[in-house]
């Protein structure tokens, strides 16, 4: 689980809005250890805020992980990443039969 912590929300908005290629790796390896350990969902990222006492988990059921992977493989091929597509097309083929 990737731990992220902002400012305000704007920065939130700024990270997520577009394509981060940390957000991408994060979101990979997350559905990875999710499959590796056998659970129904991948805890991707823990949020904080400054000022704030409150802790936010995002997670992503299995039924969004083929979708998910589909969307990180289209982002490493825009940034031409050659081993990280490779990876993520086959994490991407397992999750299909798994």
């Amino acid at each position: 689980m990737k731990k992220l912590n902002f400012k305000n929300t704007s920065d939130f908005e700024r990270v997520f809005k577009k394509r981060d290629k940390e957000i991408t790796d994060a979101i990979v390896e997350a559905i990875q250890d999710a499959m590796m350990f056998g659970k129904p969902s991948a805890n991707l990222f823990e949020i904080t805020f400054d000022e704030v006492d409150l802790m936010y988990e995002i997670t992503l059921p299995k039924s969004e992980w083929k979708k998910a992977l589909q969307s990180c493989l289209e982002h490493y091929e825009e940034l031409e990443m050659s081993d990280e597509c490779i990876d993520t097309w086959k994490l991407l083929e397992a999750v299909k039969v798994w």
